[in-house]
């Protein structure tokens, strides 16, 4: 499926982000044979000008009991943890992809969950790009590091704004594919790289925390999930009512 993706990718003249995670240790994510020659083509993507992100370490789930300050699912792979295990976890990574002549541009956090240790030791690395947040406008916070929200998980037309939508093909079909092209001609127009966002948006300051407007958008978030869920539950019971009636 990626082949056929990264071939959608090239033939548009789409440069996206791309997360790569690198010491894989997630049996989710371990769906093939490892390429032989993965690490080549993460150069090759590179040098296409493609924007590519550390996706975490290993992609380890700690546990449902670690805390984190940023998280839209209940798991994380370094929110919690001291500062000194972090740093050593993300050194690390960065060595792998660094010895593979990768220079990651940002950071995109396994099941965007981190917190304010994970972005001073990304900042301590030079690492001051974040692919995360519920908010309408990339910005930069006041410590420094420029926030790119991700919103969405497909393609959707809305008034204002910049949005960023994360795909995971490994779980696509024939048919998310083809919705994949179809969306990427009806918004070609409206796509950006990253290094135009830059350009338009590093100038934009918020002197509040990011994770301040995060958690707000996080919490509206999961207070639609929770009203969708109850209005279904409230649905079934009618139906029920109204089938046991007749």
């Amino acid at each position: 499926m990626w082949q056929r993706v990264e071939a959608l990718l090239k033939a548009h003249d789409i440069r996206p982000i791309l997360a790569v995670v690198p010491d894989n240790q997630d049996p989710e994510l371990q769906i093939a044979v490892p390429a032989a020659d993965f690490w080549e083509r993460v150069c090759d993507w590179q040098a296409l000008g493609w924007s590519i992100a550390l996706h975490g370490f290993q992609h380890k789930f700690l546990g449902a009991e670690i805390g984190r300050e940023i998280a839209i699912n209940q798991r994380s792979e370094f929110a919690g943890l001291s500062e000194q295990l972090q740093r050593a976890k993300l050194q690390t990574a960065l060595e792998y992809l660094r010895r593979e002549n990768i220079a990651p541009q940002l950071w995109a956090a396994p099941w965007h969950s981190f917190d304010e240790k994970t972005l001073q030791v990304l900042r301590d690395f030079n690492l001051k790009i974040v692919s995360d947040g519920m908010f309408f406008w990339p910005k930069q916070d006041r410590n420094g590091t420029f926030w790119v929200p991700q919103q969405l998980d497909d393609f959707r037309r809305l008034p204002f704004g910049v949005f960023t939508v994360c795909f995971h093909v490994n779980e696509w079909d024939e048919a998310a594919l083809q919705s994949f092209e179809k969306n990427l001609i009806a918004y070609h127009a409206q796509i950006a790289t990253l290094d135009e966002i830059l350009a338009e948006f590093q100038q934009r300051r918020s002197w509040f925390s990011v994770f301040v407007w995060h958690k707000a958008g996080n919490n509206f978030v999961q207070l639609k999930k929770s009203l969708r869920l109850r209005s279904r539950v409230l649905a079934a019971k009618n139906f029920y009512r109204k089938a046991g009636s007749l």
